[in-house]
């Protein structure tokens, strides 16, 4: 059986990249503003919260967060058991005396960039500019340049209408999960169960299904060295404001069974997941997944 290999040509990007990424060390207020201003999602100016994923690693977008200090706007990466790197613009509230006695700044904004250690050397934050080791700064701006690549690859999902989330979600209906979720291919394997799910492996990806009021089909994958990476839960969601339920995609990104609903704007994934579903089906309607690849190929011989 063929295994599942991912795509290696990423979703297009706008306005942002790790090529054309600003260096951490001269970042300015206007520029974490913009990255901000083009992820919102909503129209709304009070303090809110929107968390994205890159791999397996929250973003977390900060929208005008409040304390008696100020008003902070940014992006928040935290990679579980390593590090957690904050990238912030800050609006301050104090008087300029005060501000300059206890920043020695002037301006009433400045960018504010952190970083800790997360897991066993778990350290407070520091601010980047007083780092003085050379390649944990040169990671840092690594880790900044691919943050850049995951907004440039959302920012040009949020301008052309979610394309990536509409295929994949004309897609995810009650029928069609009922329709996976009851394939005679769950009971002619030896079941194995992963928390509410029971399903089996086929090549490298773990097909399981939940069945019961709320059934959902999920798929977890391996790569080529053979770790498993993030898995995607298909199902249904109630609307709060409607009665219908809707189409959604959960991301779990670790191995423990805690799942989150992704955004419309997680390029990567909603890729990975549309891929992974394209093989899924061929293996749960019994079509290899090479052949479904040619079935849904447009047809490129010449005709008479």
């Amino acid at each position: 059986m063929p295994l599942f290999t991912p795509d290696s040509v990423l979703p297009p990007s706008l306005y942002y990249s790790a090529a054309e990424a600003h260096p951490l060390a001269t970042l300015n207020v206007e520029t974490i503003d913009h990255i901000v201003s083009d992820l919102r999602i909503n129209a709304s100016e009070r303090e809110h919260y929107v968390t994205g994923w890159m791999g397996a690693h929250s973003v977390v977008i900060i929208h005008r967060y409040q304390d008696k200090r100020g008003t902070a706007s940014g992006l928040v990466l935290t990679k579980e058991g390593e590090l957690r790197l904050s990238v912030q613009s800050i609006t301050f509230r104090i008087p300029k005396f005060i501000l300059w006695l206890s920043l020695r700044r002037r301006p009433r904004t400045m960018a504010l960039i952190t970083y800790g250690l997360l897991g066993e050397r778990q350290s407070p934050l520091v601010q980047f500019s007083q780092l003085t080791d050379k390649a944990l700064k040169q990671r840092l701006e690594l880790e900044w340049q691919a943050l850049n690549d995951y907004v440039g690859m959302a920012c040009y999902q949020m301008e052309n209408d979610t394309p990536l989330w509409r295929t994949l979600a004309d897609g995810i209906s009650a029928d069609a999960i009922a329709h996976w979720v009851a394939s005679p291919r769950f009971d002619d394997k030896r079941p194995q169960q992963d928390g509410e799910f029971t399903g089996f492996w086929a090549g490298n990806v773990f097909i399981s299904r939940r069945q019961g009021e709320a059934p959902a089909l999920q798929l977890l994958w391996r790569d080529t060295q053979n770790q498993i990476q993030p898995g995607y839960i298909y199902t249904l969601a109630a609307n709060t404001a409607r009665a219908e339920r809707r189409p959604a995609l959960l991301l779990r990104p670790q191995r423990a069974e805690t799942s989150f609903v992704l955004n419309a704007f997680d390029a990567r994934h909603l890729q990975l997941a549309h891929d992974l579903l394209t093989y899924a089906i061929g293996i749960l309607e019994g079509v290899s997944p090479p052949l479904m690849e040619m079935m849904d190929r447009p047809d490129t011989l010449p005709h008479a």
